[in-house]
Order: structure tokens, then C-alpha cells, then sequence
């Protein structure tokens, strides 16, 4: 439970600019009327081929008509309703907490009802106090139902659902004996290059030190070729890939010489050492850094489109959930939301990101 429970509003986007404003001026009035202390604004670049980013959209907007900018925190990941759930469960703040927490009354905003499935699976799965706050003029169809695509309904077990929703999107990949393995949640996915067959183990089995981790900050994985560096809080542990021991632990603030406060504070997804560079990926920006003789110096901070070339629209300014190198290649390997991408050592993107598609774990054929 949230030590001290507050209000939270959960803004739904949309890929047509004419529903996402009239959602803005929704959520602008709510505004006025409850204590609202924080905002999560949650929809993506280009989704259904469109041309905007929702979740600066709405944030501009609703900045427009008079809200504290810091109350407002973007999610611009998802592409759907349950992915509107999926990433804004998990959304995290500056100071690495988690910005939904259960005690939390949360009013789930939109003009249409698929807001009331959202607010149900986060008071029934999440511990919140969700309520649904809907306006609009939408004429129901008669094929429309009140649990809008199964939300509610569709899947008990929320750990897959979860899992489903933005499958599959790793936050580590390793290779070992021709197999190559992803971790994802409390999921360890197992797979051939093919994916003809695949295997699932509980996180922990496989990666025992999870065990150990900190449950209320977040955690990241820097690979390092051979090895993870993994980063909980102000803990930072070196791991081998091969047996999964820790090999050395260290402290993530003393980490890279010149680290700026919300690096130092705050969660990111991923990291990778590539070319004796180290890359921090956060939601909406990087952090690189250069090795030096006695560990890494901070260089810059700046977005993904500023520092990789022929960056796609639909990735944002950055949300990159894991990031590798192919040994083969020497290319840097990012995936985001069910996607990935290859980079050659110019920082050019090679082609277009592909579906990162592989057998789900119900999948038996």
C-alpha cells in the first residue's frame, strides 16, 4: 500500500487528433474539480499510422489550459487500450517510485468506455481505488461491449496478461548452446534461432540474484557482453552470463564519474556498453559516457533521434525496453514494444524496425 495515498489521473490517448483534444479538455475539467497530484498521460508516436505523438499531445494540452507541468508524466509507449494499462502500471517518477501505487484513488479519463475496463483491472489486479470518469457523445454500435476487448474479462491471471499485452518485449537477452533466452517480467522465454520450440522457467531459476533485489526500486540490466551489469536502486551488481554469479558489486551513483542527479535518482530501462561507449536508455531520453582509466565519464544526455540516425517517428524520443550487441556483427541490437532494430557502428539505423514476433507461452503448435 502506498504510504501516503494520493490522487492520480490516467489519461487515455488517441491516435485521432479530434479524440485526443476533446480527452485533454476532459481531463482539464476534472482537474478543476479533484486534487489531482499526478498525471500519467499514456499513448504513443504514429499508432494506427498517424502523425503525432499522443502523449506530448496531451501534455501541451492540458499544459495549455493551466496544469502544473510537474504533476504531468508521459507514457509513451503504448498502442492500444491494454497497452494504456500494461506500461502506465509500471510508470515510475524522478525518484524512481512508482507512480500508481495500490491506496491510490486513480480516475481513469476518456470520452469513450473503454476507460471503465482500464479502471476495473487496476482496482480488481493493481489494489487501487480506479474510478472511471468518462464524457462524450459516442453512439454505441451493436457489436460494442462494456468490457472493451475482454480487459476485465479476458484473462484472470493478470501476470499473463500482462506479459500478452506487449509480447514479447525483453528487458535482458542472452544466448547459450545455440538457444536464446529473454527475460521478461518473472518469465524467462527459451527459444531456437527459428523458434521452432520453446521453453519457460520462472525468472529466479534461471536468474537467482533476482531474488535478492530491492522490490520497490526498479531494475535494469547494462549488458557488457559477457556479462550484465545490473542496476537496483544505489546497488549495482556485476553478473556473469555464463553461471548467473556475481562477480563484483558496486554502488550505481559512484558508477560513472559526473552522473547527473536524475540519472543517479531516477529509473531507466536498459544499458550497453558498445565500443567502450556506455548507453543509458530512460523513456525519453539516453545518457552516454566514455570509459576511461579508472571507469565511465558522463559525455551528454540527449534523445535517441538526436543521437542514432534515421531514427523511426513511431519509437519517440526514446523507450527502449533492452539492448544488446551481435557478437557476429558488431551491430547494436535495441528492442522496443514488440520491435527491434539494428545499428551499425555509424549510429545508422539498418532499414526499418521489425515485428519481434516469437511463439506466445500457450502457443503448443
Amino acid at each position: 500500500m502506498a504510504v501516503n495515498p494520493k490522487t492520480v489521473m490516467l489519461v487515455l490517448g488517441s491516435a485521432d487528433p479530434k479524440v485526443l483534444e476533446e480527452r485533454i479538455a476532459i481531463a482539464a475539467r476534472l482537474y478543476r474539480t479533484q486534487p489531482i497530484q499526478r498525471i500519467i498521460v499514456s499513448g504513443g508516436c504514429g499508432a494506427h499510422g498517424s502523425a503525432i505523438c499522443e502523449a506530448t499531445a496531451m501534455q501541451e494540452g492540458l499544459l495549455a489550459r493551466g496544469v502544473d507541468r510537474h504533476k504531468i508524466y508521459k507514457e509513451e509507449n503504448a498502442k492500444t487500450t491494454v497497452q494504456n494499462y500494461v506500461f502506465s502500471r509500471i510508470l515510475r517518477d524522478e525518484k524512481d517510485d512508482l507512480i500508481m501505487q495500490p491506496g491510490d484513488t486513480v480516475f481513469v479519463v476518456s470520452n469513450h468506455w473503454h476507460a471503465i475496463a482500464v479502471a476495473a483491472r487496476l482496482r480488481e489486479h493493481d489494489g487501487m481505488e480506479a474510478r472511471f470518469y468518462i464524457e462524450g457523445s459516442i453512439l454505441p454500435k451493436d457489436t460494442d461491449k462494456l468490457d472493451y476487448v475482454g480487459i476485465f474479462n479476458g484473462q484472470v491471471d493478470n501476470e499473463k496478461f500482462v506479459l500478452k499485452g506487449n509480447w514479447l518485449t525483453p528487458e535482458a537477452v542472452w544466448s547459450h548452446n545455440d538457444r536464446t533466452y529473454y527475460l521478461r517480467n518473472n518469465l524467462v522465454y527459451g527459444t531456437d534461432l527459428a523458434n521452432t520450440s520453446f521453453s519457460t522457467q520462472r525468472a529466479e531459476e534461471v536468474l537467482p540474484f533476482l531474488g535478492q533485489l530491492d522490490q520497490t526500486h526498479s531494475r535494469a540490466f547494462i549488458d557488457g557482453g559477457e556479462f550484465w551489469w545490473v542496476r537496483n536502486g544505489n546497488t549495482l551488481w556485476k553478473v556473469k552470463k555464463h553461471d548467473k554469479n556475481i562477480v563484483e558489486h558496486g554502488t550505481w551513483s559512484d558508477w560513472v564519474k559526473g552522473m547527473p542527479a536524475a540519472w543517479r535518482e531516477g529509473a531507466f530501462a536498459t544499458g550497453v556498453i558498445w565500443d567502450r561507449t556506455l548507453l543509458l536508455f530512460a523513456d525519453d531520453r539516453m545518457l552516454i559516457a566514455k570509459a576511461g582509466k579508472h571507469g565511465f565519464v558522463f559525455v551528454e544526455e540527449m534523445n535517441a533521434a538526436e543521437y542514432f540516425g534515421k531514427w523511426p517517428f513511431a519509437w519517440g524520443k526514446c523507450n527502449v525496453a533492452c539492448a544488446t550487441v551481435d557478437k557476429a556483427t558488431g551491430e547494436l541490437l535495441l528492442y522496443r514494444n514488440m520491435e527491434m532494430a539494428r545499428v551499425g557502428k555509424d549510429r545508422q539505423l539498418i532499414g526499418k524496425p521489425m515485428p519481434f514476433k516469437v511463439k506466445w507461452i500457450e502457443d503448443l503448435k
